[in-house]
């Protein structure tokens, strides 16, 4: 692999490890301010049923961030997290058109521009990557 390649594929996955840790801190420590942000009034009462995703979330965020140091071999986590941006991108998207999502229109096409965004980042570098031999 190239190192412009590897630059590249390392810049996705660093990208990808950052923004997840930075939502992933969030839904861990102080999920009602997330809930509060969307002024969704279907949020639940006590939004601390969701901290578990912060965990789950920074998990996928330090691996992004191990796999972005060495790059190479490590299509099944691209793959893994192409397919976690797509479908909660089309998860998303379905809400919003449904009109299951009540809350602001802003932050719902900002979570469904941004996670598009990574799916398709994720799914054009699991195009240039390979898995380990």
């Amino acid at each position: 692999m190239a190192a412009n390649d590897s630059d590249a594929e390392s810049t996705v996955l660093y990208l990808a490890a950052v923004l997840m840790a930075f939502f992933g801190l969030f839904f861990l420590l102080v999920p009602d301010a997330m809930f509060d942000l969307t002024q969704d009034p279907g949020v639940p009462t006590n939004p601390g049923w969701v901290r578990w995703a912060g965990g789950l979330l920074l998990g996928m965020a330090v691996a992004a961030w191990l796999a972005a140091n060495n790059p190479e071999g490590q299509r099944p986590l691209v793959v893994g997290l192409a397919t976690a941006f797509t479908l909660i991108t089309l998860s998303l998207l379905y809400g919003w058109l449904a009109g299951d999502y009540h809350g602001v229109l802003w932050v719902s096409l900002m979570q469904i521009l941004g996670n598009g965004s990574l799916a398709g980042a994720m799914w054009w570098l699991a195009t240039r990557t390979t898995s380990a031999q």
